[in-house]
This record gives structure tokens, sequence and C-alpha cells, in this order.
């Protein structure tokens, strides 16, 4: 009984089998032919009809990938390019980043759409996808694409904020990132630090006092300054009879002006210059160092302590210190530029120019004929007497096309120079 239980259940599994396989073998024979129908349509270029038969091939073996990419290929021949770009985004969304689907999605707008648009595309992709390295090819290929916008000034400074210094007929005035003149260009001098708004420090012929953004005067100092810088930490630095010294956020004296040459306080910190000498000094005008440096690097927002790091030379070497005056590593340099951020400064070693990080260490090698330091993700870089820009991971970003340039911002503007012409560039993908 047993035997015969166990010879029933054999055949009952073969028959299962049989059954299986035929209707495999019947519904591939059966897709087969509706693809070869679909094809045949599409040869005769009845692309409607044809994906009328993808459609129904979709019964006999389900929603697949390559159903999928013939009904894509088949909008795209008829020009239904709406359809086309629908289909496409389906299949990524569906089955992530394939390799030939990217491709197809990024091709189709290198060929039928606008840049913006295709970049658009990218960024958008990147967003989805960042880890996918041909996603990632495609973003980082399209990080340097920029448009200039259509303004030229005489000078244009790296922005505070959201605004830069610019200069026009020899005045100087304010313009935002998109180029617009925020302030008309009427003082001799003007600065601004992107924080106080209303105490923006101009000179207007031979006098120096405060105004507002909107360009109202907001405070004006009692004696004739030669220099009147920003309120920083509530110091200002001021010069007066040919000297520099520090008053506080009322215009009172704070120090004695004594100094040849000053910086700005900043994270409790300056830089003073009596003869030949630096010293680094706390805000209370107490030196911090003796005056022990042959030169102290300042940024280009006129300080010299950022990330309570500071750059200085002594016996003709650069190396770092921190705000107490103590040295920081070993490395040594034949010159350097002031950090403007975070991220690498600039250094020269043997009349190359790279980059260090913040603990002295090289990050990027010796190799340009000068460079400047690295402000959000970008710093500007020279060879043969023309600036173009790299990344952090040493990537020429955008060509040696300038004669000038500045730091880009967060939003990915940045002042350059063609010649004596300063104008801005926007990068259209920014990270």
């Amino acid at each position: 009984m047993k035997k015969n239980l166990s010879l029933i259940m054999a055949a009952l599994l073969v028959l299962a089998w049989y059954i299986t396989l035929s209707s495999w073998f019947g519904n591939e024979s059966k897709y087969k032919e509706i693809i070869s129908e679909a094809q045949r349509l599409e040869a005769k270029g009845l692309y409607l009809d044809a994906i009328e038969q993808y459609e129904s091939a979709k019964e006999v073996k389900g929603n697949t990938l390559e159903l999928a990419e013939y009904i894509a290929d088949d909008y795209l021949a008829m020009g239904n390019y709406k359809e086309y770009q629908k289909q496409l985004k389906a299949i990524l969304n569906t089955y992530g980043p394939i390799e030939d689907d990217v491709d197809r999605m990024v091709s189709f707008h290198k060929n039928y759409s606008s840049q913006g648009t295709l970049i658009e595309c990218v960024a958008e992709l990147y967003q989805q996808y960042p880890g996918n390295e041909v996603v990632k090819a495609y973003y980082d290929s399209l990080k340097g694409v920029y448009e200039e916008r259509y303004i030229s000034s005489e000078y244009i400074g790296n922005f505070r904020g959201n605004y830069a210094v610019y200069e026009s007929g020899g005045k100087k005035g304010l313009l935002n990132e998109e180029g617009q003149m925020i302030m008309e260009a009427v003082y001799d001098e003007l600065i601004y630090d992107g924080n106080n708004k209303d105490a923006i420090s101009v000179k207007d012929g031979k006098e120096w006092f405060y105004i507002s953004i909107d360009g109202y005067k907001t405070k004006e100092p009692e004696s004739n300054y030669e220099y009147l810088d920003v309120i920083s930490e509530k110091r200002i630095l001021a010069k007066i009879n040919g000297k520099f010294g520090y008053l506080d956020s009322n215009m009172q004296g704070k120090t004695e002006f004594i100094y040849d040459e000053a910086t700005a306080i900043y994270e409790g910190v300056g830089a003073v210059r009596q003869g030949e000498k630096w010293a680094i000094i706390d805000r209370k005008g107490e030196l911090v160092t003796e005056y022990i440096y042959d030169d102290v690097v300042i940024n280009s927002a006129g300080i010299c302590s950022l990330n309570k790091v500071i750059g200085v030379a002594q016996n003709g070497e650069y190396f770092l210190i921190n705000t107490r005056g103590e040295r920081i590593g070993e490395q040594s340099f034949q010159n350097m530029k002031a950090f403007e951020s975070k991220q690498p400064c600039a250094v020269c070693v043997e009349d190359k120019w790279g980059y260090m990080d913040l603990e002295g260490n090289i990050v990027i090698d010796c190799s340009y004929e000068n460079a400047k330091s690295f402000a959000n993700d970008y710093a500007p870089v020279c060879q043969d007497g023309l600036w173009g820009y790299i990344d952090q991971e040493n990537r020429l970003v955008v060509e040696y096309n300038f004669a000038e340039a500045g730091n880009f911002t967060d939003n990915g503007a940045a002042p350059v120079a063609h010649g004596n012409t300063w104008t801005l560039i926007q990068l259209a993908i920014k990270e």
C-alpha cells in the first residue's frame, strides 16, 4: 500500500512539473510572438501599435525592465518626448539607476533640452542616487559649468554674507550675488564684514563714518581718522596721525595709537606691527607674543586668526601658531596665505603652491604657479598666468580662463577678472 502511495505521489509530482513547464514554454512562445509582432510594426513606423503589443506582453510576463525600455524607445522614436521622459523616470524609480537608462536620460537632455534642464535632471538624479558611480560621474562633469553675469566693474572683492564691495569710476559700493547694485559706488572706501548692516564703514572725501545698508549715516566719530574699520568683537581698528590703534564700539580709545600696521580683532586676537616685527595681541591690547615675527598672514576679511590658527613667518619660514602663540605642527613653508574658511589654506614650497589643513598637514601637493585658500569647497589656482578653480579632491572644476579670481560663495557665485574688468560667474551646480 505504501509503495503504491509513493508511486502515485511521484506521478503527481511529474505531472505538476510537466504542466508547469508546458505552461512556461507556452507563455515563452507566446511572448516571443508578441515581441516579434511589435518589432515588425516598429519597422513600419507604427509605434503606437507596437506599444499596444508590448502592453499585451505584460499580461504574459508581467511588468519587466525589458518591456519598459521597449515602450520608452517607441515613444522617443515617435517624437513624444514628454511620454519618453515619463517612461524613463518610471524605470529609474522602479529599478534604480540602471546604467543604460541613466545614459538614456542624460543623452536625451543633452540632445533635446537646454543646458539648464540637463543640469536640473542630473542634479535630481544625484540627489536620488548620490552613491551611484555613473550618476556621480555625470554630476561631476557638470560641476564646473557656469554662466557670467552681465556686469562689469573695475574690481569686485570676496563676498561677505550676501554682498561684495565693487569699484566703478574709482568709487566703491555694494552688489549682491546676482550682480545687482545694492549700494551705488559713491564712496572713496567701503568696508563691510557681512554682519552688521547698520555699521558699514565708508570714507567720503577725507571723512570716515558709518552708514546703514540703505545709505543712511548711523555713526560718526568726533576725531578725523585716516582709517576706520568695521566693528569687530566690540573693537574698531583705527588710524590717526599715521599710527594704528583700537577704539571700543562707542569710539572711545582702548589702546594707544602706536602701531605701524594692524589687523581687526577677531577670535579674541589681532596682529600688530612696530617697525619690522609683528606681534599678536588680545582684545585688551596686551601682548600675547613678543614682537618676534617677520610677517603675519591676513585673509581677505582683514583678520589674522580664523579657526583659532594664525600663519606667521620667522627666520624666513612660515608656520602655524594658535591664539596663545604656540606653534602647531612641525611643518614650515616658503610662503603661506591665510585661511578663508575651515577648509585648507594655500602654502608655498619651492616656488609652487599647494594646500594645508588646520593641523598643518599638506593635503594637496604643491604644484601650482599660484593659489588662494579654499572657501565653500573650491579654491582659485593659477597656471601659466591664468586662474581657474579646483575642488578638494584636486580636480580642475573650472578651467583656467581668468586674469584674477576670488572665492565662491555658498550659492556658487564668485568674482573673476578678464584683463582689468571684473564680473561675476555663477556655477550651474553647487553642492
